[in-house]
């Protein structure tokens, strides 16, 4: 953190949060005639735009107060506010903010561990169903820990099946289709291409890691079950470690109750050592071994099948698991821009990909934020036709900024040049920044909160869509240096 800039955690903080909490108790959104007076961006604020090839018609941006006004005459700034523009990953304060609304911070998801009838003499007779509900943070760890409890149960020998249901979502997840990926990045193996499933693992995905071995490559899975086998048919070639992610192939094939990853391309030696993040398409696969695996670690017994299939509605509550709460969630949503956590809670409040968008702008509409022709595709902002303005980007943050869970909120948000995908950008602004960040190809946007040095709070929004728009950072930073000093 820069030395010039007080800490955050400081007392100064806590007495900001103890107003804003203050006035919460007591707020209701903000109507236009509250609204401060609008003026443009500097020019000189631009500057990094233009150094980058970047034009300001290119440039949406909005910055405005969050109540209480500090030392200063109430004032916004623009830049063609009221522009339609792709938001990419930005979307996901809005889907954050609606999941806190409707489910509240300390809300938890649940897996639920079910049987035909109760186990006699360590015995479970029957089948075991596990219910999902569509926890975005279930873990392989967490299946330890609720095995665990079955056997602290008495439970030891399954002479039926294990019975994956996934029904959460079984009409609502959106499978990607080729085309979805060639639009994006023509790589569905990636881990951030990750879908909506009711019992999700792992966030639906596993790191492995390239490893060169003199002249070949080995794959070295991370974190995986003993029964999956990682098959390299990678080649290791010469020339600059570039962008090489993206041109991997990753296949799963399963062989009996073992499942065989291979992975296919082209690997620069200079690269040495690299993670590389992959989608774990057959979830029920992993359920499967891990299950197996853990219930073997922990002295069980079983001989039976794991299939899919629905829990019936006169089963035997054995064991539910809670999920961490929500604040947790959004955390992770919001700091490390998380596409599937985000597509379950667009799950989770709307019932349906299909109603998200009604169930958002009814929602946005009624805290009296402007939607014109807003869409909301889905949850994540890994899309094509989300669409947005900076105006009423701002104006929703805050809104936001007067609930009494604002804490929750905000502190799921990327601090500058400290976590999440803001851990090495925005330092002139380190410890005053919260801001979520956006990013397709094209495309680059923040949306979050700047405290500046007079102690005043501004919601800011930045959305450029540009050839250019990978550069668009120097221009954000310069932006948001304005706001912080005041000139």
């Amino acid at each position: 953190m820069s030395s010039h800039f007080p800490c955050y955690a400081g007392p100064v903080f806590r007495a900001f949060f103890i107003g804003v909490l203050v006035l919460s108790a007591h707020s209701q959104p903000l109507a236009a005639a509250d609204d401060p007076v609008v003026s443009p961006f500097p020019r000189d604020s631009l500057k990094g735009f233009v150094k980058q090839g970047i034009k300001t018609d290119d440039v949406s941006a909005y910055a405005m107060p969050v109540p209480p006004y500090v030392q200063r005459r109430p004032q916004s700034y623009a830049l063609g506010g009221r522009q339609l523009v792709n938001p990419a990953s930005v979307a996901k304060v809005f889907t954050t903010g609606l999941a806190l609304d409707q489910l509240l911070a300390t809300y938890r998801f649940k897996t639920g561990f079910h049987a035909d009838s109760d186990p006699v003499d360590g015995v479970l007779r029957g089948s075991l169903y596990i219910k999902g509900s569509g926890d975005p943070g279930f873990t392989s760890s967490d299946l330890w820990y609720s095995l665990r409890a079955l056997r602290s149960k008495g439970v030891r020998t399954l002479r039926g099946n294990v019975v994956l249901d996934d029904s959460v979502f079984s009409d609502q997840g959106v499978p990607l289709l080729a085309a979805d990926a060639e639009a994006f990045d023509e790589a569905p193996h990636r881990a951030y291409h990750a879908q909506p499933y009711g019992l999700l693992m792992n966030h639906g995905s596993m790191m492995i890691h390239l490893e060169l071995n003199q002249s070949s490559v080995r794959i070295v899975p991370e974190e995986a079950p003993q029964s999956w086998a990682f098959v390299s048919e990678v080649q290791a070639v010469g020339g600059s470690c570039g962008a090489w992610k993206n041109e991997m192939e990753v296949a799963f094939a399963k062989r009996g109750a073992d499942v065989v990853v291979t992975v296919k391309g082209n690997y620069p030696r200079a690269c040495g050592t690299s993670p590389l993040p992959i989608r774990v398409p057959p979830q029920d696969w992993l359920w499967e071994s891990w299950f197996r695996e853990i219930w073997g670690q922990l002295g069980g017994e079983f001989t039976g099948q794991v299939l899919k299939g629905k829990t019936p509605s006169n089963t035997v509550a054995l064991y539910t698991y809670f999920g961490k709460p929500l604040s947790d969630h959004i955390k992770q949503v919001n700091k490390w821009s998380s596409n599937v956590m985000a597509r379950h809670l667009e799950l989770a409040v709307a019932g349906s990909t299909r109603l998200f968008n009604t169930k958002m702008l009814q929602w946005l509409n009624m805290q009296g934020v402007d939607t014109r022709d807003w869409y909301f595709e889905n949850g994540s902002g890994l899309s094509r036709s989300t669409r947005i303005d900076a105006q009423g980007l701002t104006q929703f943050l805050r809104i936001m900024a007067q609930r009494p869970d604002f804490p929750d909120y905000l502190s799921s948000f990327p601090r500058a040049g400290a976590d999440g995908t803001l851990r090495s950008r925005m330092k002139e602004v380190d410890g005053y920044a919260y801001l979520k960040t956006g990013s397709l190809n094209g495309v680059r946007s923040i949306g979050g909160y700047l405290r500046d040095k007079e102690g005043q709070l501004w919601a800011v929004g930045v959305m450029v869509k540009s050839p250019n728009a990978a550069e668009s950072w120097p221009g954000m930073e310069g932006m948001l240096e304005f706001l912080y000093r005041g000139r």
